[in-house]
Protein backbone atom coordinates (compact mmCIF):
# COMPACT_ATOMS: atom_id res chain seq x y z
CA UNK A 1 0.00 0.00 0.00
CA UNK A 2 0.90 3.48 -1.10
CA UNK A 3 -1.69 5.68 0.76
CA UNK A 4 -2.26 8.94 -1.49
CA UNK A 5 -4.03 12.63 -0.15
CA UNK A 6 -6.66 13.41 -2.26
CA UNK A 7 -7.11 17.21 -3.93
CA UNK A 8 -6.29 18.89 -0.77
CA UNK A 9 -5.64 22.03 0.00
CA UNK A 10 -4.14 22.68 3.60
CA UNK A 11 -2.18 26.31 5.53
CA UNK A 12 -0.95 26.98 8.74
CA UNK A 13 -3.14 28.23 11.15
CA UNK A 14 -0.56 28.98 14.33
CA UNK A 15 0.26 25.99 15.60
CA UNK A 16 -2.47 23.99 13.39
CA UNK A 17 -3.15 22.61 9.80
CA UNK A 18 -6.28 23.81 8.37
CA UNK A 19 -6.59 20.99 5.83
CA UNK A 20 -10.53 21.28 3.23
CA UNK A 21 -11.51 18.86 0.55
CA UNK A 22 -15.10 20.18 0.60
CA UNK A 23 -15.81 23.81 1.56
CA UNK A 24 -18.30 22.68 3.75
CA UNK A 25 -15.85 20.75 5.97
CA UNK A 26 -12.53 21.23 7.37
CA UNK A 27 -10.33 19.19 9.58
CA UNK A 28 -8.04 21.23 11.74
CA UNK A 29 -4.87 19.70 13.15
CA UNK A 30 -2.57 20.17 16.64
CA UNK A 31 0.99 20.81 14.56
CA UNK A 32 2.91 22.80 16.75
CA UNK A 33 6.65 21.57 15.41
CA UNK A 34 5.29 21.34 11.59
CA UNK A 35 5.38 17.25 11.81
CA UNK A 36 2.08 16.97 9.97
CA UNK A 37 2.25 18.91 7.97
CA UNK A 38 5.60 17.25 6.72
CA UNK A 39 3.17 14.51 6.86
CA UNK A 40 0.97 15.60 4.53
CA UNK A 41 3.17 16.23 2.36
CA UNK A 42 4.46 13.47 1.84
CA UNK A 43 1.31 11.73 1.40
CA UNK A 44 0.23 14.73 -0.95
CA UNK A 45 3.55 13.46 -3.48
CA UNK A 46 2.48 9.77 -3.30
CA UNK A 47 4.77 7.13 -4.04
CA UNK A 48 5.96 5.61 -0.38
CA UNK A 49 5.31 2.80 1.53
CA UNK A 50 4.12 3.62 5.53
CA UNK A 51 7.86 2.43 6.35
CA UNK A 52 8.91 4.89 4.25
CA UNK A 53 6.88 7.47 5.36
CA UNK A 54 8.17 6.44 8.67
CA UNK A 55 11.74 6.35 7.72
CA UNK A 56 11.65 10.08 6.00
CA UNK A 57 10.24 11.71 9.11
CA UNK A 58 11.95 9.75 11.71
CA UNK A 59 8.82 8.28 13.43
CA UNK A 60 7.80 4.50 14.60
CA UNK A 61 5.52 2.87 11.92
CA UNK A 62 3.39 2.30 14.71
CA UNK A 63 2.92 6.46 14.81
CA UNK A 64 2.42 6.65 11.38
CA UNK A 65 -0.09 3.84 10.35
CA UNK A 66 -2.40 5.26 13.33
CA UNK A 67 -2.14 8.76 11.00
CA UNK A 68 -2.97 7.36 8.67
CA UNK A 69 -6.06 5.37 9.96
CA UNK A 70 -6.93 8.36 11.18
CA UNK A 71 -6.81 10.26 7.81
CA UNK A 72 -8.55 7.13 6.18
CA UNK A 73 -11.43 7.64 8.72
CA UNK A 74 -11.95 11.12 7.20
CA UNK A 75 -11.61 9.94 3.69
CA UNK A 76 -8.83 11.98 2.48
CA UNK A 77 -6.85 8.83 1.33
CA UNK A 78 -6.73 6.41 -1.42
CA UNK A 79 -4.02 3.64 -2.21
CA UNK A 80 -1.77 4.86 -5.05
CA UNK A 81 -1.22 1.14 -5.67
CA UNK A 82 -4.89 0.51 -7.31
CA UNK A 83 -4.66 4.13 -8.77
CA UNK A 84 -3.72 4.36 -12.14
CA UNK A 85 -4.80 1.36 -13.68
CA UNK A 86 -6.94 2.32 -16.77
CA UNK A 87 -5.68 2.87 -20.07
CA UNK A 88 -5.90 6.28 -20.96
CA UNK A 89 -9.19 6.44 -23.01
CA UNK A 90 -11.02 4.68 -19.87
CA UNK A 91 -9.64 7.75 -17.82
CA UNK A 92 -10.39 10.12 -20.52
CA UNK A 93 -14.65 8.61 -20.75
CA UNK A 94 -14.73 8.01 -17.11
CA UNK A 95 -12.99 11.50 -16.24
CA UNK A 96 -15.86 13.10 -13.67
CA UNK A 97 -16.70 9.91 -12.53
CA UNK A 98 -13.78 9.24 -11.42
CA UNK A 99 -13.64 13.12 -9.74
CA UNK A 100 -17.13 12.17 -8.11
CA UNK A 101 -15.66 8.90 -7.20
CA UNK A 102 -12.59 10.74 -5.28
CA UNK A 103 -14.96 11.86 -2.93
CA UNK A 104 -16.59 8.48 -1.78
CA UNK A 105 -12.66 6.29 -2.13
CA UNK A 106 -10.80 5.28 1.08
CA UNK A 107 -7.86 2.94 1.43
CA UNK A 108 -9.36 -0.16 0.46
CA UNK A 109 -11.05 0.97 -2.40
CA UNK A 110 -10.13 3.77 -4.83
CA UNK A 111 -12.23 5.57 -7.39
CA UNK A 112 -10.76 3.53 -10.23
CA UNK A 113 -12.46 0.40 -8.00
CA UNK A 114 -15.60 2.02 -7.68
CA UNK A 115 -15.96 2.70 -11.93
CA UNK A 116 -14.81 -1.06 -12.58
CA UNK A 117 -17.74 -2.20 -10.19
CA UNK A 118 -19.96 -0.09 -12.73
CA UNK A 119 -17.98 -1.61 -16.01
CA UNK A 120 -18.54 -5.03 -14.34
CA UNK A 121 -22.19 -4.88 -13.91
CA UNK A 122 -25.24 -5.89 -15.11
CA UNK A 123 -28.75 -4.10 -15.04
CA UNK A 124 -32.19 -5.50 -15.98
CA UNK A 125 -34.46 -2.16 -16.98
CA UNK A 126 -38.45 -3.56 -17.27
CA UNK A 127 -39.99 -0.60 -19.33
CA UNK A 128 -38.01 2.15 -21.71
CA UNK A 129 -40.76 4.80 -21.18
CA UNK A 130 -41.10 7.88 -19.50
CA UNK A 131 -39.05 7.14 -16.41
CA UNK A 132 -36.33 4.68 -17.46
CA UNK A 133 -36.12 6.63 -20.89
CA UNK A 134 -34.26 9.22 -18.34
CA UNK A 135 -32.94 6.50 -16.22
CA UNK A 136 -31.00 4.82 -19.22
CA UNK A 137 -29.07 7.21 -20.28
CA UNK A 138 -27.91 8.34 -16.78
CA UNK A 139 -26.85 4.28 -16.59
CA UNK A 140 -24.63 4.67 -20.24
CA UNK A 141 -23.52 8.04 -19.12
CA UNK A 142 -22.13 6.36 -15.65
CA UNK A 143 -20.61 3.35 -17.94
CA UNK A 144 -22.66 0.46 -16.78
CA UNK A 145 -21.24 -2.54 -18.85
CA UNK A 146 -24.35 -4.30 -19.67
CA UNK A 147 -27.82 -3.82 -19.66
CA UNK A 148 -30.71 -5.80 -20.61
CA UNK A 149 -34.12 -3.58 -22.05
CA UNK A 150 -37.52 -5.11 -21.80
CA UNK A 151 -40.58 -3.49 -23.08
CA UNK A 152 -43.62 -4.19 -25.45
CA UNK A 153 -45.27 -0.70 -26.68
CA UNK A 154 -44.46 1.39 -29.88
CA UNK A 155 -42.89 4.88 -30.03
CA UNK A 156 -46.22 7.73 -29.91
CA UNK A 157 -45.73 11.22 -30.68
CA UNK A 158 -47.56 11.52 -27.19
CA UNK A 159 -44.31 10.36 -25.75
CA UNK A 160 -41.78 12.84 -26.62
CA UNK A 161 -42.89 15.20 -23.51
CA UNK A 162 -40.51 13.09 -21.25
CA UNK A 163 -39.31 10.55 -23.38
CA UNK A 164 -35.73 11.86 -25.04
CA UNK A 165 -34.49 8.29 -26.23
CA UNK A 166 -36.89 8.41 -29.23
CA UNK A 167 -36.91 11.28 -32.45
CA UNK A 168 -39.37 11.86 -34.67
CA UNK A 169 -38.52 9.62 -37.00
CA UNK A 170 -38.84 6.46 -34.71
CA UNK A 171 -42.57 7.18 -34.22
CA UNK A 172 -44.23 3.69 -34.91
CA UNK A 173 -41.30 1.70 -33.96
CA UNK A 174 -40.52 -0.43 -31.11
CA UNK A 175 -39.78 1.60 -28.24
CA UNK A 176 -36.89 -1.10 -26.78
CA UNK A 177 -35.49 -1.83 -30.20
CA UNK A 178 -34.85 1.78 -30.40
CA UNK A 179 -33.71 2.27 -26.86
CA UNK A 180 -30.93 -0.38 -27.21
CA UNK A 181 -29.36 1.84 -30.55
CA UNK A 182 -29.70 4.47 -28.69
CA UNK A 183 -27.10 2.87 -26.09
CA UNK A 184 -25.08 1.37 -28.79
CA UNK A 185 -24.96 4.76 -30.15
CA UNK A 186 -23.83 6.46 -26.92
CA UNK A 187 -21.17 4.00 -26.17
CA UNK A 188 -20.36 0.45 -28.03
CA UNK A 189 -18.59 -0.95 -25.37
CA UNK A 190 -21.83 -1.54 -23.36
CA UNK A 191 -23.03 -4.75 -23.94
CA UNK A 192 -27.02 -4.16 -24.65
CA UNK A 193 -29.63 -7.23 -25.06
CA UNK A 194 -33.26 -6.42 -25.83
CA UNK A 195 -36.91 -8.36 -25.40
CA UNK A 196 -39.80 -7.18 -26.55
CA UNK A 197 -42.76 -8.85 -24.52
CA UNK A 198 -45.65 -7.95 -21.66
CA UNK A 199 -45.01 -8.94 -18.30
CA UNK A 200 -47.41 -11.56 -17.22
CA UNK A 201 -46.27 -12.81 -13.57
CA UNK A 202 -43.61 -13.25 -11.19
CA UNK A 203 -42.73 -16.69 -12.92
CA UNK A 204 -41.90 -15.22 -16.17
CA UNK A 205 -39.50 -12.52 -14.38
CA UNK A 206 -37.51 -14.78 -11.95
CA UNK A 207 -37.19 -16.77 -15.41
CA UNK A 208 -35.56 -13.21 -17.44
CA UNK A 209 -33.81 -13.21 -13.80
CA UNK A 210 -32.15 -16.30 -13.83
CA UNK A 211 -31.33 -15.84 -17.52
CA UNK A 212 -29.51 -12.32 -17.60
CA UNK A 213 -28.53 -12.65 -13.84
CA UNK A 214 -28.54 -8.96 -13.43
CA UNK A 215 -26.73 -7.01 -10.39
CA UNK A 216 -29.97 -4.58 -10.16
CA UNK A 217 -33.71 -4.54 -11.62
CA UNK A 218 -34.53 -1.41 -12.33
CA UNK A 219 -39.23 -0.82 -13.22
CA UNK A 220 -40.72 2.15 -14.14
CA UNK A 221 -43.79 -0.57 -15.94
CA UNK A 222 -46.91 -0.06 -14.30
CA UNK A 223 -49.44 -2.62 -16.05
CA UNK A 224 -51.07 -4.19 -15.16
CA UNK A 225 -52.33 -3.41 -11.53
CA UNK A 226 -49.92 -6.21 -9.77
CA UNK A 227 -46.62 -5.60 -11.54
CA UNK A 228 -44.29 -4.11 -8.42
CA UNK A 229 -45.54 -6.92 -6.17
CA UNK A 230 -45.07 -9.53 -9.39
CA UNK A 231 -41.65 -7.76 -9.94
CA UNK A 232 -40.70 -7.75 -5.94
CA UNK A 233 -41.19 -11.68 -5.77
CA UNK A 234 -38.91 -12.53 -8.82
CA UNK A 235 -36.51 -9.95 -7.15
CA UNK A 236 -36.80 -11.08 -4.00
CA UNK A 237 -36.44 -15.01 -4.39
CA UNK A 238 -33.75 -14.41 -6.72
CA UNK A 239 -31.62 -12.21 -4.14
CA UNK A 240 -31.47 -9.06 -6.90
CA UNK A 241 -32.06 -5.26 -5.72
CA UNK A 242 -35.18 -3.81 -7.28
CA UNK A 243 -35.71 0.07 -7.81
CA UNK A 244 -38.90 1.30 -8.85
CA UNK A 245 -39.83 4.79 -9.17
CA UNK A 246 -43.64 6.34 -10.19
CA UNK A 247 -45.85 8.97 -9.97
CA UNK A 248 -49.59 9.87 -9.34
CA UNK A 249 -51.05 12.99 -9.61
CA UNK A 250 -48.60 15.63 -7.81
CA UNK A 251 -46.47 12.91 -6.04
CA UNK A 252 -43.38 11.03 -7.43
CA UNK A 253 -41.88 7.85 -5.65
CA UNK A 254 -38.80 6.45 -5.67
CA UNK A 255 -38.27 3.40 -3.61
CA UNK A 256 -35.91 0.22 -3.37
CA UNK A 257 -35.97 -3.62 -2.26
CA UNK A 258 -32.94 -5.11 -0.64
CA UNK A 259 -33.97 -8.59 -0.32
CA UNK A 260 -32.68 -9.85 3.13
CA UNK A 261 -32.27 -6.48 4.20
CA UNK A 262 -35.07 -4.23 3.72
CA UNK A 263 -38.65 -5.11 3.80
CA UNK A 264 -40.65 -5.73 0.46
CA UNK A 265 -43.34 -4.48 -1.25
CA UNK A 266 -45.11 -7.50 -0.42
CA UNK A 267 -44.41 -6.37 3.83
CA UNK A 268 -47.00 -3.21 2.71
CA UNK A 269 -49.74 -4.56 1.00
CA UNK A 270 -52.06 -2.07 1.94
CA UNK A 271 -54.21 -0.98 -1.37
CA UNK A 272 -57.09 1.79 -0.43
CA UNK A 273 -58.75 0.71 -3.51
CA UNK A 274 -59.54 -3.04 -1.60
CA UNK A 275 -60.76 -2.21 2.01
CA UNK A 276 -60.32 -5.74 2.96
CA UNK A 277 -56.53 -4.89 3.51
CA UNK A 278 -57.05 -2.29 6.38
CA UNK A 279 -57.56 -4.10 9.68
CA UNK A 280 -60.58 -1.32 10.60
CA UNK A 281 -62.33 -0.21 7.65
CA UNK A 282 -64.59 1.63 9.50
CA UNK A 283 -61.98 4.23 10.97
CA UNK A 284 -62.65 8.11 9.42
CA UNK A 285 -59.40 8.83 8.29
CA UNK A 286 -59.37 5.15 6.73
CA UNK A 287 -62.58 4.92 5.21
CA UNK A 288 -62.25 8.84 3.64
CA UNK A 289 -59.20 7.19 1.85
CA UNK A 290 -60.74 4.15 0.53
CA UNK A 291 -63.32 6.66 -1.10
CA UNK A 292 -60.96 8.92 -2.57
CA UNK A 293 -59.30 6.39 -3.97
CA UNK A 294 -62.19 4.48 -5.21
CA UNK A 295 -63.50 7.59 -6.96
CA UNK A 296 -59.76 8.54 -8.38
CA UNK A 297 -59.81 4.74 -9.90
CA UNK A 298 -63.29 4.98 -11.38
CA UNK A 299 -62.35 7.13 -14.20
CA UNK A 300 -59.16 6.44 -17.22
CA UNK A 301 -56.06 9.01 -15.69
CA UNK A 302 -54.15 11.17 -18.27
CA UNK A 303 -50.59 10.47 -18.24
CA UNK A 304 -49.24 13.33 -16.64
CA UNK A 305 -45.46 12.87 -16.23
CA UNK A 306 -44.12 15.49 -17.99
CA UNK A 307 -40.34 16.14 -18.53
CA UNK A 308 -39.09 17.37 -15.71
CA UNK A 309 -40.94 15.21 -13.93
CA UNK A 310 -39.84 11.77 -15.41
CA UNK A 311 -35.94 13.35 -15.52
CA UNK A 312 -36.16 13.72 -11.81
CA UNK A 313 -37.44 10.18 -10.67
CA UNK A 314 -35.29 8.78 -13.44
CA UNK A 315 -32.23 10.45 -12.07
CA UNK A 316 -32.89 9.42 -8.36
CA UNK A 317 -33.61 5.91 -9.74
CA UNK A 318 -30.35 5.81 -11.34
CA UNK A 319 -28.71 7.47 -8.45
CA UNK A 320 -30.32 4.55 -6.41
CA UNK A 321 -28.97 1.94 -9.03
CA UNK A 322 -25.42 3.21 -8.85
CA UNK A 323 -25.82 2.76 -5.09
CA UNK A 324 -26.49 -0.43 -5.19
CA UNK A 325 -23.90 -1.15 -7.74
CA UNK A 326 -20.80 0.36 -6.17
CA UNK A 327 -21.41 0.68 -2.53
CA UNK A 328 -19.95 3.97 -2.42
CA UNK A 329 -23.05 4.75 -0.16
CA UNK A 330 -25.87 2.57 1.33
CA UNK A 331 -29.04 2.38 -0.75
CA UNK A 332 -31.28 5.41 0.46
CA UNK A 333 -34.40 4.34 -0.24
CA UNK A 334 -34.52 0.54 0.41
CA UNK A 335 -38.03 0.26 2.49
CA UNK A 336 -38.29 4.07 2.90
CA UNK A 337 -39.85 5.27 -0.27
CA UNK A 338 -38.42 8.78 -1.08
CA UNK A 339 -42.00 10.88 -1.61
CA UNK A 340 -41.24 14.11 -4.13
CA UNK A 341 -44.42 16.69 -3.85
CA UNK A 342 -44.75 18.82 -7.36
CA UNK A 343 -47.18 20.78 -6.12
CA UNK A 344 -45.05 22.17 -3.22
CA UNK A 345 -41.68 23.21 -4.92
CA UNK A 346 -40.67 19.54 -5.01
CA UNK A 347 -40.62 19.10 -1.39
CA UNK A 348 -39.11 15.38 -0.13
CA UNK A 349 -39.94 13.32 2.43
CA UNK A 350 -39.72 9.81 3.36
CA UNK A 351 -41.45 7.04 5.72
CA UNK A 352 -39.98 3.55 6.63
CA UNK A 353 -41.63 0.13 5.35
CA UNK A 354 -42.61 -1.74 8.65
CA UNK A 355 -40.79 -5.26 7.71
CA UNK A 356 -43.66 -7.88 8.45
CA UNK A 357 -41.22 -10.97 9.89
CA UNK A 358 -44.57 -13.32 8.21
CA UNK A 359 -44.52 -11.70 4.83
CA UNK A 360 -44.66 -14.64 2.23
CA UNK A 361 -42.00 -13.20 -0.14
CA UNK A 362 -39.33 -12.27 2.36
CA UNK A 363 -39.94 -13.37 5.77
CA UNK A 364 -37.26 -15.37 7.04
CA UNK A 365 -35.07 -14.10 4.49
Amino acid sequence: MRPRLKGISWERVGDELRLVYDPRDQLLLADPDGTVEKLVGLLSEGGRTVAEIADELSLDVADVREAIAAFDAERLLEDGDRLDRLEPSDAERYFSNLAFFESFSTLDRSREDLQRRLRESHVLVLGTGGLNSNTIPHLAGLGVGAMTLLDRDAVEPRNFARQYLYRTEDIGARKVERAAAWVRAFDPAIQVEWVEADVTGPEQLAELIRRVRPDVVASGIDRPKNIDLWVNEACVRNGVPFVRGGMSVTTGTVWSVNPGVSACRACVPADPSNPADFPDPDDPAIAGAIAATRLFVSRPQPNRGIGPVAGLLGAFGAFEVLRYLTGFEPPAYAGRPLDIDFAHGCATSQAEWPRDPACAVCGGR
